[in-house]
């Protein structure tokens, strides 16, 4: 996510000086306030995280539910704590508000009562989240919306739309992990498109078509942008040249083959997505640095973002003690004796 709040401030910036305190202290508290989002969406999800993501410390036995509990609480007094030093430093109340509302968001989508993400408002809580993080950013710098004839709030408007088929994305790895564990299973005479996707709650083949809409619908959105004046051509041209070719081959694979392509589906959609970040990273740096030496730094960021996704993330490969033991954990954690895992 870190491109999503170092790009805008950079273009924001039009190559002028700031006051980098600021700056500075806004990157270290939204680092921090990302930091608690995904810390709570693990601590969540510790018990589902046998079968969908086994890497996760709270898995692994690596970190104690308790003290993941009392983590979570200095985590979010100390991100309330930078959130008013930042209000003081800036007297910026809009971005303190949009900071707030992100806050809300992130934490509200993993943690009860709310817990968002197991219901079909996952995907647009999904995409809010990430849609404001370059808002924040620009705010920083520039606190206008229309600046650049609302070049931020058009961004925003496309990623929303890019995340919220990639928040579906996330829920299809999800329902492919529990049928491939049976975990769930298709009824008599019926197919997977009629099963319920796992944490949406729509059948898989109603998902698949919003996935599609929305994530093929946000590259409708870059021409017209582009003839508008919004976005220049060098970000145009990146945002159709990588991320969309991808996301095409991707979808046309699941409509194909929903189980035989749905591992590669998913990884094709991470990657776009992954690329518009980039995208947007490029044109950025592109602008104070020479357009070779840019392209250099997002071939650098994709090569360790790849490496800490493999050894440290929670979908990571380093699973302590293998998939198998993972899967065979989730079940017996999962169905009881005598209950059907049948999932009409």
């Amino acid at each position: 996510m870190a491109p999503l709040w170092f790009a805008p401030t950079i273009l924001a910036l039009e190559g002028g000086s700031h006051e980098w305190g600021r700056i500075a202290l806004f990157i270290v508290a939204v680092t921090i306030g990302m930091g608690v989002v995904e810390f709570a969406d693990s601590y969540s999800d510790r018990d589902e995280d046998r079968l969908y993501g086994p890497t996760n410390p709270l898995v692994s036995g690596e970190l104690s539910a308790g003290t993941a509990r009392k983590a979570l609480i200095v985590q979010n007094v100390v991100a309330g704590a930078l959130g008013f030093a930042l209000l003081l430093v800036t007297l910026n109340y809009s971005l303190v508000i949009a900071m707030i509302v992100g806050w809300f968001v992130g934490l509200s989508y993993s943690l009860p009562p709310f817990r968002f993400k197991e219901t079909v408002a996952a995907p647009f809580f999904h995409a809010l989240g990430v849609a404001l993080l370059p808002v924040f950013a620009w705010l920083i710098v520039e606190p206008s919306f229309t600046a650049r004839n609302g070049f931020i709030i058009a961004f925003a408007t496309f990623l929303f739309l890019s995340s919220f088929g990639f928040g579906i994305t996330i829920k299809f790895r999800k329902t492919l992990l529990a049928f491939s564990s049976g975990l769930i299973q298709v009824g008599r005479g019926g197919s997977l498109s009629d099963l319920s996707t796992v944490g949406f709650k729509l059948k898989v083949k109603t998902a698949t078509a919003l996935e599609a809409t929305t994530t093929l619908g946000a590259f409708t959105l870059v021409p017209i942008f582009w003839h508008l004046g919004i976005f220049d051509t060098a970000l145009s041209v990146a945002l159709l040249a990588l991320p969309l070719p991808l996301s095409v081959l991707a979808i046309a694979m699941r409509i194909k083959d929903p189980v035989k392509n749905g591992e590669t589906s998913v990884w094709l959609l991470g990657l776009a997505w992954v690329f518009v970040i980039l995208s947007l990273l490029a044109v950025a740096l592109a602008s104070a640095i020479h357009w070779g030496f840019a392209v250099l730094c997002c071939a650098l960021f994709l090569l360790v973002f790849s490496l800490l996704v493999r050894i440290v993330h929670p979908w990571g490969c380093k699973a302590p003690s293998g998939r198998k033991m993972a899967t065979d954990e989730a079940l017996a954690s999962f169905v009881t004796p005598g209950r059907s895992i049948s999932h009409k």
